[in-house]
Parts: structure tokens; C-alpha cells; sequence
């Protein structure tokens, strides 16, 4: 039962609330939705910290996490896109995500096939911080903030430069893995 812990009830708890929370926003309730984004972004940095402090890393929580960011990512993707906001998620960004992400699925789902959880690397984690900051900082924008819409154009750049190479960096270490596997 130690996968009954905090850090996995905080990804838990953020699991459920994200689509509800892109619904939210997609119905135009913009402020309500920017506070539930950056709750629901803070709970992924303390889940974490607090599976750490805890020692309770769970086989659980090492797929809920990701899982949980994901839908969060999602929902609010979706919401934006499909919304009726000013600012809108950048194309080739959400392309360069999605391309990450099914290629980490893809060899995710190979590596648990062979007996091997798979493990993120540092560029992922990094693009799914930064991930979160586009995403404060588009909520922000279609909130007429002046200073997100200046830094918009910059942390779009950069969000994709780090997409980009932990897509290289997954394609890397799935290419070793596989050859170490067969």
C-alpha cells in the first residue's frame, strides 16, 4: 500500500482536475482557469519534491507524473486552440511536443514490454517545465499582461530548442537501450 502516498495523490488529484480545467478555460473563464493552471503546475514540482524528501518513489508515481503533466498540457492546449483567444499555442511547438511525446510513449511502452521502466531524461524535464511557463505565459497574454506578451516570442524559441533536443536526446538513449536489449 506505499503507493498510497502524498506525491501520488497530489498527481492523482491533478490528473482529474486538468480537463476540467481546460473546459474552463475553453468556456472563457480565463482568470479561474490561470489560477487552476499555475495550482495545478505547482502541484507537479511538489510531488516531486515531496516523493524525494519522503523516499516515497513509487514504480506509481514514475507513471502518474508524466501522465498527469500530460493531461495538463493537454487540456489547456486544446482550450487555447480551439477558444476564442487572442493568443494561441504556437504550431510547430505543439507539433515538436507531440512528436516528443509519441516518440517517448513509443519507446516507453517497448522498454516496460522488455521488463525496464523508462527514465526521463533532463531535457524532457526541462521541456516540461518550460512547457508550463509557455503556458502561464500564453494565459497571461490573452490577459493583455504587456510583459507576457514581450517574452512570448522568447520563451517559445527556447521552449522548442529544448523540445527538440530531448526528442534527439529520447531517440538517442532509445537507439542504445535497444541495441543493449537485443
Amino acid at each position: 500500500m506505499d503507493y498510497l502516498n502524498l506525491p501520488n495523490l497530489l498527481s492523482g488529484i491533478r490528473l482529474l482536475i486538468s480537463p476540467l480545467a481546460g473546459y474552463i478555460l475553453f468556456k472563457g473563464h480565463l482568470w479561474v482557469a490561470t489560477v487552476l493552471y499555475l495550482l495545478l503546475a505547482l502541484s507537479d514540482f511538489l510531488d516531486g519534491l515531496l516523493a524525494r524528501k519522503m523516499g516515497s518513489q513509487t514504480p506509481l508515481g514514475t507513471l502518474l507524473d508524466p501522465i498527469a503533466d500530460k493531461v495538463l498540457i493537454v487540456s489547456y492546449t486544446v482550450a487555447l486552440w480551439l477558444g476564442d483567444f487572442r493568443w494561441k499555442p504556437d504550431s510547430l511547438l505543439v507539433t515538436l511536443w507531440l512528436v516528443k511525446e509519441f516518440t517517448v510513449v513509443l519507446g516507453s511502452l517497448f522498454l516496460l514490454v522488455k521488463g525496464n521502466l523508462p527514465r526521463p531524461n533532463l531535457a524532457g524535464k526541462a521541456a516540461t517545465l518550460l512547457l508550463f511557463v509557455y503556458g502561464i505565459v500564453l494565459l497571461l497574454c490573452n490577459l493583455g499582461v504587456e510583459v507576457a506578451i514581450y517574452i512570448k516570442p522568447y520563451i517559445e524559441g527556447f521552449t522548442k530548442g529544448t523540445l527538440l533536443l530531448a526528442l534527439v536526446l529520447y531517440v538517442r538513449d532509445g537507439i542504445r537501450a535497444l541495441l543493449k536489449i537485443s
